[in-house]
């Protein structure tokens, strides 16, 4: 506030000055005059509670209705029957010769290969050469000497291997008891049906029942700039500035 108000000070002071040397017939280097803008507002839009909302109560009734119901109408009996005892043929399964342990002999393996032997080392040697019809005592030289031979080796040897002979088995036919003379227990169910009646669905209730609480939106003006006021410089006949 005090730097606006020395502010407009300066601008009256210069002013004056302006007026006093134009008043003298001096020449006005710059010419001002008073602006004010003023306040600008905006529209802002807000919600706003209108009612609060509440509860009340809601009496709901009970619903009835029919339903069938499972019921028993004879209990469960029991009853006996003497049943005799049953027999049948039956294939039995008997021994004819037990299981033996026998040695067997498997001969051995072997397969011929072939080696590549050394027959000579080779060496120097000195021969007589005729060469340009002249008689010389040449130094020649001389390869090892391989040859191919024939071998047997054995790849698996002989050996004994004890096998054992399973048993021998037949069948014989005898009779035997297949279930012996009893008396059956004989369960009767109980029989069952249905009835009707009436049943409550859903018993009477009170609920509590929420309203919801009212909004509106409204609108209001704000300020956006408090506005102000000053000096700008003008030009007036063509005299100032």
């Amino acid at each position: 506030m005090r730097r606006k108000s020395a502010t407009a000070f300066v601008a009256v002071v210069a002013l004056s000055a302006m007026v006093t040397q134009t008043a003298a017939g001096s020449y006005a280097a710059s010419c001002y005059e008073r602006v004010h803008q003023p306040p600008t507002y905006r529209t802002v839009y807000e919600k706003v509670m209108v009612s609060p909302g509440g509860r009340y109560y809601e009496e709901i009734p009970a619903v009835y209705g029919t339903q069938r119901r499972h019921v028993q109408i004879r209990p469960e009996r029991v009853t006996y029957t003497n049943v005799p005892a049953r027999y049948a043929w039956q294939r039995e399964r008997v021994l004819i010769e037990p299981a033996r342990t026998v040695a067997r002999t498997i001969p051995a393996v072997t397969r011929t290969v072939h080696r590549k032997v050394l027959v000579s080392q080779g060496g120097y040697d000195w021969e007589w050469r005729w060469i340009d019809g002249r008689k010389v005592l040449c130094k020649i030289t001389r390869p090892p000497v391989y040859r191919n031979v024939a071998e047997t080796v054995v790849v698996h040897p002989a050996r004994v291997v004890h096998e054992t002979i399973p048993a021998r088995y037949g069948y014989e036919k005898r009779q035997v008891l297949v279930s012996p003379a009893q008396r059956e227990r004989h369960v009767i169910p109980a029989e069952y049906g249905y009835v009707t009646e009436r049943v409550v669905i859903r018993p009477a209730e009170r609920r509590v029942r929420h309203t919801a609480p009212v909004y509106e939106t409204v609108a209001r003006q704000v300020q956006v700039s408090p506005g102000h006021s000053g000096w700008r410089p003008v030009r007036v006949g063509g005299r100032c500035g």
